[in-house]
């Protein structure tokens, strides 16, 4: 059975490619209740558990993620382990209106916001069913070590010494000097135009594989650096401290509600977040 965040996915694409006539959707996802606390224009959940406050705001959709920037304020007199690893979701959904073999197809008016049945049903698109447990958030840390080694592989390929290319070449370069002042047969001068280009070729494409690699390097090399600044990471917050950084969970677009239980201490506490559609 597939994972629930692609079959989840699986349904994203079916959406998207529905009939012409039928309504697209724009998926977003905002604290359950107004809490009046924003942070670079998002509004922000929060939850308060042994004194210490913990803020939790939408950030945005990535292709098989969703992020939100979570921010820590340890006020109290002991030291606290924020673990990302340790943050999970529980995924909800409104009820589907009752089946009606009569009824129409709904068609919500431009601007409405629906529940995921009412999108699925304007769309005529079965809905997945909800994650069996809860969900964890991505632990950055393999994450950003496999990036590391695949750019120092991606390097190292860009920066191989290419013998076959150094050889054909010479070989070309030889059979050139060898002909200059002969006679040349038409078969030996199209032998020799054949090494020229085979040579010509071989070269074009492995220097065209090197700049991919090294482009591929760099690449990787980047989101590596991104999740090193921006990913919230293991810390120990002592006294005083805050911290803030990003969390990646699996995108689950066919839930209306999801419940992010974010840790402090030996707890966890619940922070509520709508995922709505707004009919395009």
């Amino acid at each position: 059975m597939l994972p629930f965040y692609v079959r989840s996915l699986r349904w994203l694409a079916l959406a998207g490619l529905a009939t012409a006539c039928a309504p697209t959707y724009q998926l977003g996802m905002k604290p359950t209740r107004a809490t009046g606390f924003f942070v670079e224009g998002r509004e922000q959940a929060q939850a308060v558990a042994d004194s210490v406050e913990v803020r939790l705001s939408f950030v945005c959709y990535e292709p098989t993620r969703v992020v939100f920037e979570a921010e820590y304020r340890n006020p109290t007199r002991r030291a606290l382990v924020v673990d990302p690893a340790a943050f999970q979701y529980e995924a909800s959904r409104l009820p589907a209106p009752a089946p009606d073999p009569k009824a129409k197809r709904p068609k919500p008016l431009p601007g409405t916001e629906v529940s995921a049945a009412i999108a699925a049903a304007s769309m005529a698109l079965p809905l997945p069913p909800l994650p069996p447990n809860a969900v964890a958030a991505f632990d950055p840390e393999p994450e950003i070590t496999a990036l590391h080694t695949k750019a120092e592989s991606e390097a190292t390929k860009a920066a191989k010494f290419d013998w076959l290319g150094l050889a054909l070449g010479a070989a070309s370069l030889a059979t050139d000097v060898a002909s200059i002042g002969k006679h040349e047969t038409p078969a030996q001068f199209q032998s020799r135009a054949a090494i020229h280009d085979a040579a010509v070729t071989y070269n074009v494409i492995s220097t065209a594989a090197k700049i991919e690699h090294a482009v591929a390097s760099d690449v990787l090399r980047q989101r590596a650096a991104m999740l090193q600044d921006y990913a919230l990471r293991k810390v120990t917050l002592e006294p005083g401290q805050q911290v803030r950084g990003y969390l990646y969970f699996p995108r689950y677009d066919a839930a209306d509600g999801l419940v992010v239980k974010a840790p402090v201490g030996g707890r966890t506490v619940p922070l509520e977040f709508a995922q709505v559609r707004r009919r395009q």
